[in-house]
């Protein structure tokens, strides 16, 4: 089977975490199955014959079908590249006879309309109950061919799931047999899916659910990327999302896409109203390219294609594409050369693997050569480096991070008495005593950067090892997340939150915002009072966290006579001085592996603001983007020389040059950090 999986027919799907060799015993499989209903005479016939001309004439439902979900399967607007980009005419050739083929080394990105997993219900309309029961029953089938095929699995399982419900409820199967499409489509968006489903198919939830998906897919996606591979021109998610506004020929922001972004539409087109005037397509491609050529020559190839696979569906809500075709011209991003980029990495790693194994024992012949002639070089002119020191690495050890953190003396006593507290009753468990178990929800207060995040993260993972939460993960919200537009949408919107937190934490940013003075009628008190009873019945299950800052918090407590009782730990985050904030950027810097002298420091220290600092200064988040902008610049100085003679010292070291005021802080902290300014 392993042989089946390195044909040379490739369909690359830019969003998968490594490009997909299609199988040809799948293939076989698939087409055999669908020659099988071909030749099965009692098989539904075409359900909608003229939306297909290329079909030839008696083709069953089953195979235009499958021609129909196949590209669809691999994700929401998928970007397929290579011999079997065209995947549902592979599959399908024994029944299709298109008048052109797009496939080589093209590329194809197919849109459909958010309800493509009902095609063979809705041709089904005409027919009489047993024929509308068939095509239900042959959605599951076809589905069901792909749940062994990656990247599609995790999708196809989904649906299939699915479809397997709506067949073993009576009154459901009687919807999809004599109801209206209307009613059927409302089902699938509304009721069909469990949350874990819907988190792999958006789009059935219908256009909005599918454009926020897309939205939220490129703003991760790009700070991910930005993360691991810093770029000068690459900008925040208002700046990329701004380009690909641009990028699509439009020059404001589409309604739609205005009504999902909230508040952060503002930034987007304050962006716009700066680059509008200069922006280049070109040049804008040009540096994308740039950015994805060094994601990829350091072995970040995923992340690029999921980067292009982000841009790219965002692209098409933005042209308005709404059927399936070759990507529009321009190309947003240029997927071209994107994919030429990949191709190459790709066949040199094979090259290189290939020769690695004709010449492996020449290779370790020479390399032993060249190790006894660099020990010697060293030890006769002095030049052995000291070995450089590791990274730090606390993802084993939450309690040992907790003791790492700078400052914040009065919140790692009371971690440790709450750490001391669980220990003990769990001895007391253990020796059949009672025990004095309280309440574990708490509120924490403070200015932002100040590390109640990473506090709610650790506090996560050191109750997940004591075995007092089953997942120990973190859920961060904010009130955006919690309070729905219109009535009765709050409700659900926070239930769903606060189940996803079920086995770890639920951490509340701004959590008075779901308070706001002066507005008794405001959704935000629903959220409230059903975070409160949802506390109540899974009192065990989850930890509820509220932050935000002191006098605000202080409010928000009071505006609820249920909330100060289910609180009962209160830690507050003090404000970083300026030898903290210098601390802080060593241990971040460690934390990534760099090194640096103490000419570093002291330009750390000059670009920190003076005290007193404004109300909305960054603390620990401004070091972190000093840090950042840091290793940017690193990358920019080393860019200019030969990549072959960079070192592991080069890599690591930063020096003097290399650290500015962040860019993104100029225009922020630099106006806040003096009160009233």
């Amino acid at each position: 089977m392993a042989d089946d999986f390195r044909s040379p027919r490739v369909l690359d799907v830019l969003a998968a975490e490594e490009p997909w060799e299609v199988p040809g015993a799948w293939v076989a499989r698939v087409r055999g199955r669908l020659k099988a209903w071909g030749d099965d005479p009692d098989a539904l016939r075409p359900l909608r014959p003229e939306a297909f001309p290329d079909f030839v004439k008696g083709t069953p439902a089953a195979v235009w079908f499958t021609h129909q979900v196949a590209p669809l399967l691999t994700g929401w607007i998928p970007v397929l590249h290579g011999e079997y980009a065209d995947l549902s005419a592979e599959l399908t050739h024994d029944f299709y006879r298109p008048s052109s083929r797009v496939g080589g080394n093209g590329h194809i990105i197919y849109v459909a309309p958010t309800d493509w997993h009902l095609q063979a219900i809705a041709g089904a309309r005409g027919f009489r109950e047993h024929g509308r029961k068939q095509a239900l029953q042959l959605s599951r089938d076809v589905v069901r061919l792909f749940v062994d095929a990656p990247p599609m699995a995790a999708r196809a399982e989904a649906l299939t799931a699915a479809f397997e419900r709506v067949l073993a409820d009576r009154d459901i199967t009687h919807l999809h047999v004599t109801g209206e499409y209307d009613e059927i489509a409302k089902y699938w968006r509304t009721d069909a899916l469990k949350d874990s489903e819907r988190a792999v198919l958006p789009e059935l939830a219908g256009p909005t659910a599918a454009l926020r998906y897309s939205l939220n897919s490129i703003r991760d996606t790009h700070a991910r990327l930005l993360m691991t591979i810093p770029d000068e021109y690459a900008g925040d998610f208002a700046r990329v999302l701004a380009e690909l506004i641009l990028a699509s020929g439009l020059r404001g922001i589409p309604q739609p896409v205005a009504n999902i972004l909230g508040d952060a539409a503002g930034d987007v087109h304050k962006v716009l109203q700066e680059i509008h005037q200069d922006f280049d397509q070109q040049t804008w491609n040009g540096h994308v390219n740039q950015w994805m050529s060094r994601a990829i020559r350091t072995g970040h190839a995923p992340l690029a294609r999921s980067w292009g696979a982000a841009a790219a569906r965002v692209g098409v809500h933005l042209s308005g594409v709404l059927t399936r075709e070759p990507w529009p011209e321009p190309e947003i991003p240029d997927l071209t050369t994107l994919f030429r980029i990949l191709d190459r990495e790709r066949w040199s790693a094979l090259e290189t693997a290939a020769a690695a194994d004709k010449d492996a024992s020449l290779s370790a012949a020479w390399k032993g050569v060249q190790n006894e002639s660099t020990d010697e070089k060293a030890a006769d002119d002095g030049t052995l480096d000291e070995p450089l020191p590791k990274p730090l690495d606390f993802s084993d050890d939450p309690l040992a991070e907790l003791d790492s953190l700078i400052g914040l003396e009065s919140v790692k006593d009371a971690v440790r008495r709450m750490v001391a507290e669980v220990k003990t009753n769990l001895r007391r468990t253990e020796l059949g005593l009672p025990s004095h178990e309280r309440a574990r929800h708490m509120v924490f207060v403070g200015k932002p950067g100040t590390a109640k995040t990473t506090i709610a993260r650790l506090l996560s993972r050191i109750y997940h090892q004591l075995g007092v939460l089953e997942k120990g993960h973190v859920v961060e919200v904010d009130r955006s997340d919690l309070v729905g537009a219109g009535v009765g949408s709050t409700a659900p919107m926070t239930a769903a939150k606060f189940r996803e937190a079920l086995g770890g934490v639920l951490f509340i940013d701004e959590a008075y915002s779901l308070t706001p003075e002066n507005t008794p009628g405001d959704y935000g008190l629903e959220a409230v009072a059903t975070i409160l009873k949802l506390m109540e019945d899974h009192r065990n299950d989850c930890i509820v966290i509220v932050a935000g800052y002191h006098r605000e918090m202080q409010r928000f407590m009071e505006s609820n006579t249920g909330l100060a009782s289910r609180f009962p730990k209160l830690l507050s985050f003090s404000e970083y001085d300026t030898d903290q904030l210098v601390a802080i950027f060593e241990l971040q810097a460690r934390q990534k592996g760099m090194i640096y002298g103490e000419e570093v420091l002291d330009k750390v220290r000059s670009v920190i603001p003076p005290a007193p600092r404004g109300h909305s200064f960054g603390n620990g988040r401004f070091i972190r983007n000093v840090l950042e902008e840091a290793v940017s610049n690193q990358a920019t100085r080393l860019s200019s020389m030969d990549p072959d003679k960079l070192t592991e010292r080069d890599l690591r070291e930063l020096i003097p040059a290399d650290v500015r005021p962040p860019t993104s802080m100029r225009a922020e902290d630099y106006l806040l950090q003096k009160p009233g300014t």
